[in-house]
């Protein structure tokens, strides 16, 4: 019986801690589901537009993204509760620019190419197949 009673117990405090909104963490916090409401935001502000395709005998009507609305994107992600970085690219631009006509007489194009944006200041996470 006193076995019982302190599984008892236990099981109250798991539950009324599980519950309690303080424990939880919001998901701003833990970034779950950044990914698709970036993927939904992405895709509900394209504007579209309506072609008409000739399938056969009659025409079907197909949408078709025509670019992107980024102020609509940033509204719909802040809506969401997440905060959007704006990227400067210039800097990118420059390293990618110089690393590429670094890389245009080596041996191996992508493997000099990859080495030198490493050594670059640019935060990139390199991907290799080794």
């Amino acid at each position: 019986m006193n076995k019982f009673s302190i599984l008892l117990l236990c099981s109250a405090l798991l539950l009324g801690c599980a519950s309690n909104e303080s424990v939880k963490q919001s998901n701003q916090d833990t970034h779950v589901d950044y990914f698709s409401d970036a993927t939904n935001c992405s895709e509900s502000t394209q504007p579209k537009q309506t072609f008409n395709v000739p399938t056969g005998r009659t025409q079907s009507q197909v949408q078709m993204p025509v670019g992107r609305d980024k102020n609509a994107y940033v509204g719909c992600m802040k809506q969401k509760g997440w905060s959007v970085l704006r990227a400067d690219p210039t800097e990118y631009q420059a390293v990618t620019k110089a690393c590429h006509q670094q890389a245009q007489g080596a041996k191996d194009f992508d493997e000099s190419y990859a080495d030198c944006i490493s050594r670059s200041r640019l935060n990139v996470e390199v991907i290799t197949d080794k």
